[in-house]
């Protein structure tokens, strides 16, 4: 295939067809489209003699793009221990392209950044492709970062968690992400895990992690996240889907948090606040599909020493008379706000139709952590 070019100032330029895409398929390996859309290929570090996976050569090349962006062709990347950034390597790869664990490691990718703040290099990156834990390690750790960007990756099998970020900085922005389970033995296993604060996460869908998301850290915003469990395919007809006995689809323990348009879709808990105050849930819904035979549901918890909740515009469905389910468990202290209850709630106590007054929506200062 030929890529159009024009002549300026005695150089070779792309022309507006060539820039448009990033990059362009040339019934082989993709070549970049753009001057200057990274700064290494992965494909120029090679397995060197002896090397029986791809794990020297990845840790090779981020080692070599301090501060730059190593593109990731198509193609699987077996690693048997984690790689390491902590030079502000930006990882852009392609969609089809996978980071997957072949040995047990605590994350087959660990972010460890150091000088973000020094050097004012903010807005590094890890863009699309797919890292695998493959049922033998945690997908991804931010442990050290400041305005980190996550965009439209695929995060499969993590063994314990799917991505964790720590309490090693601040202002992640991360969308598009997807988390999916296609491994038995991994129930009890968490998505999405966030000890750091002040950060936004939109546009995710969790599937088939027992605990869908858990929030720690203050002051984090969540926008449209659908939690769902059940298409891990059953090991037997009538067993219910092993990540959903137990499930939570949203755990909050993390003080000034919003969610807004989340979806808590077939788990047995679907928002548990933990002693965190300050919680919004705003647009928020609630469904179970009956076919997977989940049963005791319980919509929202609040527990602990925890207050200032507001539950307002939420769509709460009852998928049908035979479930079990109630609407609220907690302390009290929680403001009701326009709830749409769909579906046949007959015999069922709604907290916010029956009668039962609200709590008050005031919160002391000081129960802000980490401020």
């Amino acid at each position: 295939m030929k890529t159009m070019r024009r002549m300026k100032n005695g150089r070779c330029g792309w022309t507006l067809g060539g820039a448009l895409a990033l990059l362009v398929a040339v019934g082989g390996p993709l070549v970049a489209a753009a001057d200057g859309a990274y700064d290494r290929s992965l494909a120029d570090f090679p397995r060197r003699a002896g090397e029986a996976d791809d794990t020297a050569r990845v840790q090779r090349a981020v080692d070599a793009t301090t501060g730059g962006i190593l593109w990731f062709p198509r193609g699987d990347y077996l690693v048997s221990s984690s790689i390491i950034v902590s030079n502000r390597c930006s990882l852009l790869m392609h969609k089809s392209a996978t980071l997957r664990a072949t040995q047990e490691m605590p994350y087959v990718l660990r972010v460890r950044n150091a000088g973000v703040w020094d050097h004012l290099d903010f807005l590094c990156f890890i863009r699309g492709g797919a890292v695998d834990g493959n049922g033998l390690a945690s997908c991804i750790a931010l442990e050290g970062f400041w305005r980190h960007s996550l965009d439209d990756i695929k995060i499969l099998n993590g063994k314990k968690y799917g991505l964790f970020v720590k309490n090693g900085g601040a202002e992640v922005v991360a969308k598009g992400l997807y988390f999916l389970v296609r491994k038995h033995g991994l129930a009890g296993n968490i998505g999405l895990y966030l000890e750091g604060g002040d950060s936004h996460y939109t546009d995710i869908h969790v599937l088939d992690y027992t605990t869908g998301v858990v929030v720690k850290g203050p002051a984090n915003r969540l926008t449209r996240i659908h939690v769902w469990g059940g298409s891990l395919p059953r090991r037997t007809p009538d067993e219910i889907p092993e990540m959903l006995p137990g499930s939570t689809a949203f755990r909050i323990e993390g003080h000034s948090t919003t969610l807004r348009d989340c979806y808590a879709d077939t788990a047995q808990t679907g928002f548990d606040i933990r002693g965190a105050w300050e919680v919004r849930l705003l647009g928020c819904s609630f469904f179970n599909n009956v076919s997977f035979g989940l049963n005791d549901l319980l919509v929202v918890r609040q527990t602990g020493n925890s207050g200032a909740l507001l539950v307002g515009d939420c769509v709460f469905t009852r998928s049908g008379v035979n479930e079990r389910i109630r609407v609220y468990e907690g302390n009290g202290n929680v403001k009701w706000r326009d709830t749409i209850y769909a579906g046949n709630w007959s015999g069922v106590p709604r907290p916010d139709v029956d009668g039962k007054k609200s709590g008050k929506l005031e919160s002391p200062n000081t129960k802000l952590a980490g401020y």
